[in-house]
């Protein structure tokens, strides 16, 4: 797959690709679509980003100038491809127009030619998924007029799609095999992976690379491991694992499972105190095989050999068999004392015959046979092929770049050259640049180790090169190459701090990708600040002016240059004076070859007794559950105090304070520690409350309010914090016509401050249109106190047909959209016979459940009378009428339950009910129908005599142990007893032992002078000692330290009591380099 870049085109793109013959009977006699994605990933209401390849599967050059490619069904935009565009035979041209050009639904695309003639067409497509796939023919040019010649996969835009089957080799999906060499293990053995690929594939997003293949191990209990590395130049690759207990490796089955693209494949293996025993059938007294799968002529096959009896003065028979079955090895092997034979076998270069070759090996009566494949030497389409063994690397990893040329020349030019350093990193050290006159072997293949002490922190380019083609590719060095997540390089402007006051030193750092000029003259940075409002910093200079002496003062506006280093980093000191300065917020913007960054930062005064504004700053905006809000503030006005109001996401307020002391004062608070229980009560039906969401500090003065607002999630360090003035949103992207569309949003704290104080907030005006801006609903909605706002509306069946729909918000002249989709597949009318489609929720139910009864039509029609009885089986011969019967259910009108395109009504069947068969029958002028379900014994829920919370094989230094009230299976329970074990590596036993610590900070066990316990609490009349912790009795069960197994128990004195809310810490004692594996458990009670 090739590189195609989009996000920053405003203009048409070509791609050349890959000449490749099809079956004539099936190929298009000129240009065709030859792959689409109406539907990339990222939003392409905002970026160039959809595309077109068109392929020329004829046997002359196409001038293409003047075609148009067109959007027939929703956008209809048309572009028209510029004159003296030109695509050859066999290649690809891809096009990208504007945002939005295509629909994701429904969308049928066109290409014709100058006249205006349809030269080719799409079927209806419709793309929702905004990943990587895309539409495409199944084979490069397929066109039988048939729909079924396009599939929907993974995209390859400006490469082939494949080849047919039936006329050319090599074709087909990337396919994917691993094995390991043993099927069973004992612990403390290696486990060998190895496999190949069919082709080597690349990806194009979030930037090009090559495809990475991602082996995971997936073994007993929660053991996990992923390993990802690229396949060799032969398409192979190769990797261990040590089977170690202190790796968390245990008795059981392993699965390894192999990914490289869309490919898989997986092999099992399993670990145990001795190897697992198999069958007679499945492993035979000898075993042959080849070193590798498939050979090249020119190379040697590797054959070796194992038997587990040893034939005294027996020699082991050797023959290799080509394709054509002739034989062109043959000979007589002798083992070595461990029962291993080996030969080698040279693929000849004269006349050499591909295929299947045979290997057949005979000692006494033992027999085993293998193959191998003899190919031939297909070079690669790029004339220069480079590759580095990894991605990312870790300081001291040596870096091995490798690859191939496709002519023969005696040296290639080998150049790295690193382009950035780390952020933060000093940006004055001379960038690494390293020249090499790199030689290559006999098969053309190269290979070249930079040792790794001479690199830093950053990203590398390495190109090799040479008269006839060059080839580029990079790698980054970063501090955890394991946990790096690759993100495309980029230009950003930073400050050193995040607040400064008056007469300090502001520091500006920054990173652009660099650019050259023909000329070879340096692109300089050009940076400005300006005020929070935009208004540009300026200040008084001397300087020539038209009809004014040089000497005359002038308004000079404060902006700078800076010339970037070679990997991109430029630096900038500017002094905070005065002059030029006043405390509030700036915004700092550079701007290089035409691309603007920004970054912000505050200016306090603290020597300024006149400066009235206040200045507060919360120390992040995104907090988890049990985390501290810190929050800073400067005030000058002389007050001794300031008020702070939280206010919640449900709109509920707290009220605090802050004394001031040398004109600065702080605030802290807790966010919660847990969610609300009723949130996670699947039966509740009214709306959830929570503790997630967006929370807004007030603060107030005499004569000012400002306001700060953060956010507590669920997952802190993948969430953001919005800070658009006003956000709409539907509570789902796609609807069926009928049901209920929930809208909500948030608009950020534009209110009015009153000179009582008071806050006042005008409605957000809410619309709902359609497509093309006609009105449906319109509602006028308050705000809460946070801030948000929420309505809900019925999609009547008759009213919201197929297709995109738009909400529109606006508040105080601010205007946000989003849009959602309805499905309504409902027939209005039509010949087909009314019939009603009856549900329940389940098939079983016992005395006292509620039954969910359902039922749609498959028309939409208005009924007068619809009758729903519930009956025993034995009883639905009887016409009940208005009398009760059956279970006791009265006849019910349905059609007066009807609610978003179905007919509702929940049935409670009686405690006294009898068990047995029941049947819902529903009466209709247009027939009766029925669902039956059957009422059985309720099942007494089993409890566990123990409820507790395991945490296993942790190998941080430092757990933080939550004991806490929380419901646990249906039940409210509080903690008993924490226990739990260390488990260390032989040798280090002394080195590495636990410490536990309470909130409080009291120590309870470890090594330190000041805990309770730290010696084994076995004695001979007991096996714990009681301590007092923060004034309350425990109980302490210790093995002592120095042990391979550290173990511990702490529960209450009294069996009454349980621990008390509070949040203990575990500290494993040991260094960096050492291992350890912690595991502990919470046992719980019901709360009293």
């Amino acid at each position: 797959m090739k590189t195609l870049s989009i996000l920053a085109l405003f203009s048409i793109f070509v791609l050349s690709g890959i000449l490749y013959a099809y079956a004539e009977e099936s190929t298009a006699p000129n240009i065709v679509i030859n792959e689409i994605d109406t539907n990339p990933p990222g939003d392409d209401t905002k970026a160039i980003s959809e595309w077109v390849e068109l392929y020329n599967p004829t046997d002359k050059d196409v001038d293409v100038g003047g075609w148009k490619i067109a959007s027939t069904i929703a956008t209809k935009r048309t572009l028209t491809i510029p004159t003296g565009t030109t695509i050859k035979s066999g290649q690809f041209s891809v096009f990208s127009y504007t945002p939005m050009w295509f629909a994701d639904v429904s969308e049928k695309v066109q290409l014709r030619d100058n006249f205006g003639q349809v030269i080719d067409e799409t079927p209806v497509i419709t793309d929702q998924k905004n990943d990587f796939s895309s539409w495409q023919r199944k084979y490069d040019g397929l066109d039988t007029n048939a729909s079924n010649d396009w599939i929907f996969r993974m995209s390859s835009v400006g490469s082939s799609n494949g080849i047919s089957e039936t006329k050319s080799a090599g074709s087909g999906e990337t396919t994917v095999s691993v094995s390991v060499d043993k099927q069973s293990y004992i612990f403390d053995e290696t486990a060998i992976i190895t496999g190949n690929v069919s082709k080597r594939v690349s990806q194009e997003q979030p930037f090009f690379s090559q495809q990475q293949l991602v082996i995971t191990i997936d073994g007993p209990g929660k053991f996990y491991k992923t390993i990802t590395m690229y396949p060799d130049l032969n398409l192979k690759f190769k990797t261990s694992i040590k089977l170690d207990r202190v790796q968390g490796i245990t008795s059981g089955v392993y699965a390894v499972s192999v990914t490289y693209g869309v490919a898989q494949a997986s092999a099992p293996f399993s670990v145990g105190e001795k190897a697992a025993a198999t069958s007679s059938e499945e492993i035979s007294e000898l075993s042959i095989m080849a070193d590798k799968d498939a050979y090249l002529p020119g190379q040697t096959a590797l054959l070796s050999a194992s038997t587990t009896k040893i034939i005294p003065l027996e020699g082991l028979k050797l023959s290799v068999y080509d394709s054509k079955g002739t034989q062109i090895y043959t000979g007589k092997l002798y083992p070595t004392t461990k029962g291993t034979f080996s030969a080698n076998v040279f693929m000849t270069t004269v006349k050499p015959v591909y295929g299947t070759y045979n290997v057949i090996a005979d000692y006494g009566t033992q027999h085993s046979e293998t193959a191998f494949e003899l190919v031939q030497d297909v070079k690669d389409t790029e004339k220069i092929v480079l590759v580095t063994d990894k991605q990312y690397y870790a300081l001291g990893d040596p870096i091995i770049i490798s690859g191939r040329s496709n002519k023969h020349v005696v040296a290639l030019d080998l150049e790295v050259l690193q382009t950035s350093v780390a952020i933060g990193k000093d940006t004055n050290k001379n960038a690494f640049k390293l020249v090499y006159q790199m030689p290559l072997k006999g098969d053309g293949t190269f290979e070249y180790t930079i040792s790794a002490p001479t690199l830093t922190l950053g990203d590398y380019r390495v190109t090799v090169s040479k008269e006839f083609g060059n080839s580029v590719t990079y790698f980054k060095i970063v501090e955890d190459p394991t946990a790096y997540a690759g993100a495309t390089d980029k230009n950003f402007v930073s400050t050193d701090k995040e607040t400064y006051d008056i007469g300090d030193k502001l520091v500006i750092l920054g990173h652009v990708i660099p650019k050259t000029r023909s000329t070879f003259e340096a692109i300089p940075v050009y940076i400005t600040i300006v005020t929070e409002d935009g208004k540009p910093l300026t200040f008084i200079g001397q300087g020539k002016a038209v009809k004014k002496p040089s000497t005359d003062p002038q308004l000079e506006t404060y902006s700078f240059s800076a010339l970037p280093d070679i990997a991109g980093n430029y630096k900038l000191d500017v002094a905070m004076t005065k002059s030029v300065f006043s405390p509030g917020t700036y915004v700092v913007s550079a701007k290089y070859d035409g691309k603007k960054t920004s970054a912000t930062f505050v200016v306090t005064d603290s020597l300024d007794v006149n400066n009235k504004k206040l200045i507060v700053k919360t120390d992040k905006t995104i907090y988890g559950l049990g985390e501290t809000v810190k929050l800073d503030g400067t005030i000058t006005t002389g007050q001794t105090a300031v008020q702070i109001v939280l206010t919640k996401p449900d709109g509920k307020t707290a009220n605090f304070g802050s004394k001031v002391e040398n004109n600065r004062f702080s605030w802290t608070w807790q966010t919660p520690l847990k969610e609300f229980d009723l949130a996670a009560n699947p039966n509740y039906r009214g709306d959830k409350p929570t503790v997630f969401g967006t929370y807004r500090i007030s603060i107030m003065t005499s004569s000012q309010t400002l306001n700060v607002v953060f956010k507590v999630s669920q997952d802190p360090a993948n969430d953001s914090l919005s800070t658009k003035p006003l956000e709409v949103t539907t509570d789902k992207p796609v609807y069926k016509a009928g049901e209920k569309l929930t809208i909500s949003g948030n608009a950020l704290n534009r209110e009015q401050t009153t000179g009582s104080g008071v806050a006042t907030l005008d409605r957000v005006q809410v619309q709902v249109k359609t497509s093309v801006n006609k009105q449906i609903f319109a509602s006028s909605l308050d705000f809460d106190h946070g801030g948000n706002f929420k309505t809900t509306y019925d999609l009547p069946i008759t009213v919201f047909k197929d297709g995109t729909y738009k909400v529109t918000a606006t508040y105080q002249k601010i205007k946000a959209e989003t849009t959602f989709e309805v499905k309504n597949n409902t027939p209005l009318n039509g010949d087909e016979k009314l019939t009603l489609s009856l549900n329940a929720d389940k098939e079983e139910y016992s005395p006292g459940d509620t039954v969910h009864i359902s039922g749609s039509l498959n028309k939409v029609v208005f009924l007068d009378r619809m009758d729903l009885v519930v009956l025993s089986e034995n009883d639905t011969k009887i016409n009940c009428g208005t009398v009760y019967c059956g279970l006791g259910g009265k006849q019910i009108d349905l059609s007066k339950h009807y609610d978003s395109g179905l007919y509702k009504y929940d049935y409670v069947i009686p405690q006294s009910a009898s068990l047995g068969n029941y049947v819902i029958k529903i009466d209709t002028e247009f027939g009766t129908f029925t669902k039956t379900f059957k009422v059985v014994e309720k099942q007494v829920a089993s409890t566990s005599s123990k409820i507790s919370e395991k945490f296993n094989r942790i190998t941080d230094s430092s757990v933080s142990i939550s004991l806490m009230d929380k419901t646990l299976q249906d039940q409210q329970v509080s903690p008993k007893m924490v226990q739990g074990s260390l488990v260390v590596a032989r040798g280090t036993e002394s080195k590495i032992n636990m410490q536990i610590s309470t909130e409080s900070g009291q120590c309870i066990i470890g090594q330190a002078s000041d805990c309770l316990v730290s010696k084994s609490t076995k004695t001979l009349n007991s096996d714990y000692a009681v301590v007092q912790v923060d004034g309350t009795g425990f109980k302490v069960q210790y093995s002592g330290p120095g042990t391979l197994l550290e173990t511990f128990a702490i529960m209450p004195e009294s069996d009454l009591n349980t621990i008390q809310d509070s949040v203990w810490t575990l500290d494993v004692i040991r260094d960096q380099n050492q291992y350890s594996k912690l595991y502990y458990e919470i046992t719980y009670v019901p709360t009293q």
